[in-house]
């Protein structure tokens, strides 16, 4: 198991930062990232911001090994669906892509791990760095200091929680484009809460990331508890509402089958290829 934490710099990701990333590395090339002083130009941004605009990059999936991955590509690229991230669905898809991808290990470790089978939502910076020491010990991974998983949770509830939430404000290119998502609130000045509600996500995307637990897990039969405990988290779906999500998929596509044994659920995925998992996309952006 390997876990990565810090390499943000404590820069939450800002609302232009993934647009900015690729537009460096088409003009540039993969190793764009390697002159500074030119990326400072290009980004906009200040040295020390550079890397953690690398780290972000790769954080959503947006790259990969410094290389813009598939889906970085048909999202944000010059013909990109939605290079500006004005489709809540893209947001749901980035959200998706920070938790799955686990380079930013403390997304997927608070969303999934900590919050899986909770019944209480509430959170505190303590809480959770005491959660993340018990589960490195637990699973023999060297120790991070307190320092270092504090500014990492500093920059996990950046990344949900503004003071400023005014839209279309001068704010907005400061602030995490996740902010929108309304995934996490605070309560008071040291606690914070998971918003585990009935959502709507747009049919297509949810359709999408099941094809992408389904190449993760290496299998065609999803249970309900599987994808619970991987997008119904990521998501912070109420159950109900995940139900009615995976009942959707039926009518989305031919290429799920809902089935039911003995009262566990269960989604069967037929054969499909990247053009079905594009064309799920399309069928988004261009309705």
């Amino acid at each position: 198991m390997s876990l990565r934490f810090s390499g943000h710099d404590t820069f939450h990701c800002k609302q232009q930062w993934l647009l900015k990333g690729i537009r460096l590395i088409e003009e540039e090339g993969n190793t764009a990232f390697n002159n500074t002083s030119d990326a400072i130009k290009t980004l906009g941004v200040g040295k020390n911001m550079v890397s953690s605009v690398k780290y972000w990059l790769e954080s959503f999936n947006i790259t990969n090994n410094h290389k813009i991955s598939q889906i970085g590509k048909l999202l944000l690229s010059q013909n990109g669906f939605d290079p500006y991230l004005e489709d809540e669905g893209t947001l749901w898809l980035l959200q998706f892509h920070l938790c799955h991808s686990k380079y930013a290990s403390i997304f997927n470790l608070i969303f999934c791990k900590y919050f899986n089978d909770k019944v209480n939502y509430d959170f505190t910076e303590e809480k959770i760095l005491n959660f993340l020491k018990r589960h490195l010990e637990d699973n023999n991974i060297k120790a991070m200091s307190s320092n270092t998983l504090s500014n990492d949770f500093k920059v996990f509830t950046r990344s949900y929680v503004s003071s400023v939430r005014e839209s279309k404000t001068l704010e907005d290119d400061f602030n995490s484009p996740l902010l929108e998502l309304n995934l996490i609130e605070k309560s008071d000045n040291n606690t914070f809460k998971i918003n585990k509600t009935n959502r709507i996500i747009p049919p297509n995307i949810f359709a999408y990331s099941v094809l992408l637990i389904c190449e993760s897990e290496n299998s065609r039969s999803l249970s309900f508890r599987l994808i619970q405990e991987t997008i119904g988290n990521y998501f912070c779906l109420s159950n109900d509402s995940l139900e009615e999500h995976i009942h959707q998929l039926n009518f989305i596509s031919p290429l799920f089958v809902y089935n039911e044994d003995a009262g566990t659920a269960n989604i069967q995925i037929k054969d499909y290829d990247e053009n079905d998992k594009v064309n799920l996309l399309r069928r988004h952006y261009e309705n």
